[in-house]
């Protein structure tokens, strides 16, 4: 449900979580968050894509334990 998918978002690490929203809701390039947050263009592209797994593994884990 989205209620569970905006439960995770909110559990990711700060940075995680201001990074992914800024990349995928507000569209923003990783140069764009980079200056913006005054970190490496390479730190936002690790931090989006750890973010995404770390949701990923919540989303796998939720739905292999509601379908037992």
């Amino acid at each position: 449900s989205t209620e569970t998918i905006m439960r995770f978002i909110a559990e990711l690490p700060p940075g995680y979580r201001t990074v992914l929203n800024l990349f995928l809701v507000e569209g923003w390039s990783h140069a764009e968050i980079a200056e913006k947050l005054h970190i490496k263009e390479s730190t936002s592209a690790s931090q989006y894509l750890r973010a995404k797994k770390i949701l990923k593994e919540k989303l796998q884990h939720n739905i292999n334990t509601h379908d037992l």
